[in-house]
């Protein structure tokens, strides 16, 4: 049940202590207006005086009050104690005899001139839930609600946390999947926003137990790691699509990069510390752009063969057996040398003198890989890798 850890995170947690999300500024502008409450829980409105620790303290077991929680199998039943109940141990109030003083003012706190003005609120939850289940795998009151002997009047801090769910709803005890209690479309995914109340906040990964997938403002270019390491989980709300809208390119959150990033963009590309990949095609925007700006080695670059100007420093390719720093800097970040060269550039030196791009036969490969366990693998992984340099038929291009 890990969707609880996406709704109920945002403002319940275990303990009955609050935990408030990290809500963008924007969000009233995406989503439109929205009432109070969490998207699992709605907000309540208990016009009432009640003490349950002072009723537990005289004896009273929670089913001598909430009579029909036994047998109540859905979140739409009212579980609340009826006036009739109450009247079993106060006297008879609902309704009233004509010979019986009113005592409305005992536990009601809205009156006007001796009439109870507002009774109770308390929207059906969000979720899909069976009272009835539960008690007859071994659950109790307190498991779901806590320890309920210190609480005055209950609200919906009492009504159970993601982290309570979760210590039974684990994948083995019982299922962990979040549309085991989250209501879910037609195609499987949660339904993340109400149909039939429109003002309800969007269910939303908040909090410490959301499995590492808080959608804090944060997330949006920290997304990537959970997504790796656990697909499913993003799989229960977001189809293959809300991935590609971002990661094809051609649209993205103004959000990703700082406005000036510009500016700075080279730093991160040349350590590898974000995948520029993940939306960027190295060959369209990095080479297009640079080569735009006279960065790369066509005939318009400012660093090209002839100008007074250099990007690599000397000695950065040289003759074969030479030291070759370029070839470091390849194998650690293959990325960075595409942002400006394209494939020629490698084949100029590195194909062989027979083959379709004729080169200087320099080979980037150590001494006996021919022979190699390498060269095997490399070659059983993907053989058309070996056809940019060498042309079939070559004892080299089959590891001979």
């Amino acid at each position: 049940m890990l969707g609880l850890a996406f709704g109920t995170g945002l403002y319940v947690q275990a303990g009955g202590g609050l935990t408030v999300g990290e809500i963008p500024a924007t969000a009233p502008v995406t989503h439109g207006p929205m009432r109070g409450g969490s998207p699992v829980y709605p907000e309540q409105d208990i016009p009432l005086r009640f003490n349950h620790g002072q009723h537990l303290g005289l004896g009273l077991a929670c089913a001598r009050c909430h009579t029909k929680i036994g047998e109540s199998d859905k979140v739409a039943d009212f579980n609340f104690p009826t006036g009739a109940v109450c009247d079993s141990c106060h006297g008879p109030q609902h309704p009233r005899p004509a010979t019986e003083p009113a005592r409305c003012g005992q536990c009601h706190t809205r009156l006007s001139e001796g009439r109870v003005t507002a009774t109770l609120r308390a929207p059906k939850a969000n979720l899909q839930f069976s009272h009835k289940n539960h008690l007859a795998a071994g659950a109790n009151c307190q498991s779901c609600h806590g320890d309920m002997s210190k609480v005055r009047m209950a609200t919906v801090l009492q009504l159970p946390s993601e982290a309570s769910c979760l210590t039974c709803h684990d994948g083995r005890k019982a299922s962990s999947r979040c549309a085991t209690c989250h209501p879910a479309d037609t195609n499987g995914k949660l339904a993340t926003r109400s149909f039939s109340d429109r003002v309800m906040p969007a269910l939303v990964p908040r909090g410490k137990s959301s499995w590492g997938a808080a959608h804090d403002l944060a997330f949006v270019e920290d997304h990537r790691g959970i997504a790796k390491a656990n697909p499913s989980l993003c799989a229960q709300c977001h189809n293959e699509t809300f991935c590609t809208d971002c990661h094809a390119g051609a649209v993205r959150p103004m959000r990703i990069h700082a406005a000036d990033y510009m500016t700075t963009h080279a730093l991160d590309a040349r350590a590898n510390t974000q995948d520029c990949q993940s939306c960027h095609r190295m060959q369209t925007d990095c080479l297009a752009c640079h080569q735009r700006l006279g960065m790369g080695d066509g005939p318009d670059a400012k660093f090209g063969v002839g100008s007074s100007l250099r990007f690599h420093p000397i000695g950065w390719e040289g003759p074969p057996d030479s030291p070759q720093s370029h070839a470091f800097a390849a194998q650690r970040n293959i990325a960075t040398c595409a942002s400006c060269h394209t494939e020629d550039s490698c084949l100029a030196c590195h194909a062989t003198t027979s083959a379709a791009m004729p080169g200087l036969n320099v080979s980037p490969h150590g001494p006996g890989f021919a022979a190699s366990m390498r060269c095997s693998a490399l070659a059983a992984r993907n053989h058309r890798v070996c056809l940019k340099c060498h042309e079939p038929g070559d004892p080299r291009n089959e590891c001979l």
